[in-house]
């Protein structure tokens, strides 16, 4: 009911600029985070290093010592010989690497040095799905635990991006100097253009910046938007989501097994060969398409005025759909407006936050127990006494 009020609930939804007004630096941060996603390059190569050279990163403790077994390389080498021997095995083997990924990816949360961006396993998410609770009890997280191993990594991996965004600037100057270079030796040679006819053109270009740009903007930012979605869903932050991309992958995984893909593209080759390429296709030509006329310039007319009415026709009633949506927008929020106050604000349901807030080293978690009741202050509860009621939507 207040501006005020709903300032905060606005930033606390989209953030504090308005995506959707035109604004050049948030088309530039846009960019930005565009540009940030070439840093998967660099989890891709360690993921290769460790998949191709069996690096070790499955700890097992045996006899009180810690040995990190290459699980991924194992898997991989197994699969691949598979593959070689039986590729009617491929689509299986499609589904089955997008399970693989999302586990892996998990498993590399779970070894992650910061408690705070370890995230929850395969079978806690598994258990809140069947029985909506997790049987393990919560962690309880010290302050500064896991700090030093944490600070180790994000400095390394800090010092990585800085390497290579230098080797990057240091890349872009060499191509800046050779194409100097270039124009210079051009210059040299001089202009070569034998074309004497007379040039027109020239003058002042106004550049509708707003005009060009926005459409720009709106479109990037829904690149971005999806973009981030897809992140938080690999990297397990949309647990939900991630975990049936994971059970949906393996079971196409497994009734790709029974198909046989072979039989299938053999004979729709077959089907495709016998139908299209025989000598019987001279029938067709003889009594179809021989016979086909040319379209008249009368025929043109009546066809193309024939779509002209049909595009008025879609048109009209696009249009009529849309008043219409307008005006129960329009009723909806005049009622809104009239019972919860005069201001509105579409909740995002999907995470397509560009940060994630992960709490400082010297924050703690420590489970919530929940004091027993006796019966009367239970009774007491159940009936609603001293509880306040809160006007407003139930939004979720």
């Amino acid at each position: 009911k207040k501006g005020k009020d709903f300032r905060v609930v606005r930033q606390t939804c989209i953030g504090q600029c308005d995506v959707d007004k035109y604004s050049f630096n948030t088309l530039k941060s846009y960019i930005d985070e565009l540009r940030e996603y070439q840093n998967i390059l660099m989890y891709i190569e360690d993921a290769l290093y460790t998949l191709l050279l069996w690096r070790g990163h499955f700890p097992l403790k045996i006899a009180g010592k810690e040995i990190l077994l290459p699980i991924h390389s194992l898997n991989a080498f197994i699969l691949a010989t598979m593959l070689v021997e039986h590729p009617q095995y491929y689509p299986s083997f499609c589904f089955a690497s997008i399970s693989w990924l999302m586990l892996a990816v998990m498993g590399w949360r779970r070894n992650n040095p910061n408690e705070w961006s370890r995230c929850y396993s395969f079978a806690e998410i598994l258990e809140k799905v069947i029985i909506g609770k997790c049987s393990s009890p919560p962690r309880n997280i010290k302050p500064f635990e896991g700090f030093d191993a944490a600070k180790v990594a994000l400095e390394r991996w800090m010092k990585r991006v800085a390497d290579s965004e230098e080797a990057a600037q240091r890349a872009y100057i060499q191509a800046q100097k050779e194409e100097e270079e270039r124009l210079k030796e051009l210059e040299e040679i001089g202009n070569a253009d034998a074309d004497i006819s007379t040039k027109v053109g020239g003058g002042i270009s106004v550049d509708p910046m707003k005009a060009a740009l926005h459409p720009v903007q709106l479109l990037v930012g829904q690149i971005c938007r999806v973009l981030r979605f897809i992140k938080h869903v690999v990297n397990w932050d949309e647990a939900y989501f991630s975990f049936w991309v994971t059970i949906g992958s393996a079971f196409l995984a497994f009734a790709c097994l029974f198909v046989p893909w072979f039989f299938i593209i053999r004979w729709t080759m077959r089907c495709v060969v016998w139908l299209l390429f025989g000598p019987w296709m001279k029938l067709v030509d003889v009594f179809y398409v021989s016979k086909l006329k040319p379209e008249t310039d009368e025929e043109r007319i009546q066809r193309e005025e024939r779509e002209r009415q049909e595009r008025r026709m879609l048109t009209s009633k696009a249009a009529h759909e849309a008043r219409q949506v307008r005006e129960n927008a329009a009723k909806m929020r005049d009622m809104k407006q009239f019972m919860f106050g005069k201001f509105a604000m579409k909740v995002p349901i999907l995470k397509q936050d560009r940060y994630n807030d992960t709490p400082l080293p010297q924050s703690s978690a420590t489970p919530y127990e929940q004091k027993a009741l006796s019966l009367a202050a239970l009774a007491m509860q159940e009936a609603g006494y001293n509880r306040v009621r809160l006007p407003g939507q139930t939004l979720v």
